[in-house]
């Protein structure tokens, strides 16, 4: 039982991945684009991610942490993702406008707009409900029993 305990130290590689996964969302959401250019966005997509793994390599190495430590880091990290998904539903159903495609063709695989996006008037329920199923299905994961992470 001893060696098992030593032989976890550090960050797991599970969180390493969830951070390096949520930083890289981000920045693909709210990352600029505009004054840079495409060649730029997409070298700091990949750049930034691979340095935030091997920092969080280096220095996940050096934390005194255990399974149960990587269960609770991992729990907290997808509350925090939770909630944000349920603030953004919030929000989707209170607005007072949100956008739309105003022209749209039927493809294979689905549909595609081919029109421009335009401010509409109205709340985005269907934003809303599917943040909502997100936000539900994170809460789900994170309040759930994860039998491989108990000791």
């Amino acid at each position: 039982m001893e060696n098992e305990k030593k032989k976890i130290k550090g960050l797991s590689q599970d969180n390493r991945k969830l951070i390096v996964a949520v930083f890289t969302i981000v920045l693909l959401f709210w990352g600029p684009v505009v004054p840079y250019g495409m060649v730029v966005r997409i070298a700091y997509l990949i750049l930034l991610p691979t340095l935030l793994w091997f920092i969080l390599g280096y220095l996940g190495s050096k934390l005194d942490t255990n399974k149960i430590t990587n269960d609770r880091l991992t729990r907290a990290i997808v509350s925090m993702i939770a909630a944000a998904l349920f603030i953004g539903a919030y929000f989707a159903f209170t607005a007072d406008y949100h956008t739309e495609c105003d022209h749209e063709v039927r493809t294979g695989d689905g549909t595609e707009c081919i029109g421009d996006y335009v401010t509409v008037k109205g709340n985005d329920k269907v934003a809303g409900v599917i943040q909502l199923i997100l936000g539900g299905v994170a809460t789900w994961y994170a309040v759930s029993k994860h039998e491989k992470n108990q000791e």
